[in-house]
């Protein structure tokens, strides 16, 4: 199987018409139309059904569709790393930082690491866990640094398992707006929120660290809060607690950078949240991306 025609498969896919991928790849239709036919033939299955205004992937088009970027990924990893046996270390990390790891940790490692490994470039997705965990089972990323439940094994993605390495601890709090003139001295008891506005990261199945935390501060009254906004990311669940909307749990760093946010300690306070690398447990992992595990290691 031509690596060129499923990358250019992979084009038509994303970009739903034979037209719009030659666009996209620079090369004119006719022989991307005989690049479809001849992968369609060589693989005896019918990768998409063409329609009036574009085209519709089959199952196997579907398949190729998800299997093909692992491939492609796979052949980046196979060059980057042939490339830094000759060369020395050089490439592309591809790295995913959920924000409240970043602000902790991943900003400090990764510039280190750059300063270090100067020919390595880094491209960042900083996105929530299941982003990164989709990223990471289809070979978009190379590792990823997020918050975990310690035990909570984290699910399968597309048939991809993944290896866990607890590298530090996130420190949480309660954040409030400062116009509320909350204590930010004596401990609060968090039951007395219930009948405020809760902004939290929006649920996400097998990703829950945030959502667990809050439900558990809240089991021994019996009585959760009935009001909650979900949002995308923690930032902006801050953003909205700064603007006055509701409170939040956010991490120590995070909402230092919210000057219109309180940090009010809650009787009992929280748990430190387990942050930890993830990676993929089979595949290559380049040598760019275990000099990257490594700086963790002597911590």
């Amino acid at each position: 199987m031509d690596l060129r025609n499923v990358r250019y498969f992979i084009a038509v896919a994303e970009n739903g018409s034979i037209t719009e991928a030659s666009n996209a790849l620079r090369i004119s239709q006719p022989p991307l139309s005989m690049a479809m036919a001849k992968l369609e033939k060589e693989l005896g299955v019918t990768l998409f059904d063409r329609k009036p205004r574009g085209i519709e992937l089959t199952a196997a088009g579907e398949y190729l569709h998800h299997a093909g970027r692992r491939l492609l990924a796979e052949e980046r990893r196979i060059s980057d790393t042939l490339k830094s046996m000759g060369q020395g270390l050089a490439g592309e990390l591809h790295l995913g930082c959920e924000p409240m790891c970043l602000w902790r940790i991943g900003s400090t490692k990764i510039s280190q690491f750059l300063s270090i490994y100067r020919n390595v470039t880094l491209d960042l997705t900083d996105a929530n866990p299941r982003v990164q965990l989709d990223r990471l089972a289809d070979g978009t990323l190379d590792l990823a640094i997020m918050p975990i439940v310690a035990e909570e094994p984290l699910q399968a993605v597309n048939g991809v398992h993944f290896d866990v390495t607890v590298v530090d601890e996130l420190p949480l709090t309660l954040i409030a707006p400062k116009a509320w003139g909350l204590d930010e001295s004596e401990p609060l008891d968090v039951a007395s929120l219930k009948d405020s506005t809760w902004i939290l990261p929006a649920r996400i199945p097998g990703v829950r660290i945030l959502w667990r935390i809050w439900a558990d501060k809240f089991a021994p009254s019996g009585a959760a809060p009935t009001e909650v906004i979900q949002v995308p990311t923690v930032m902006t669940a801050a953003q909205l607690v700064g603007a006055g909307v509701g409170v939040s749990l956010s991490s120590l760093e995070m909402a230092r950078l919210h000057p219109d946010v309180a940090q009010v300690p809650v009787v009992g306070g929280w748990p430190n949240v387990p942050i930890a690398i993830v990676r993929r447990k089979e595949g290559i992992v380049t040598p760019i991306a275990e000099r990257f595990v490594e700086l963790f290691q002597g911590d």
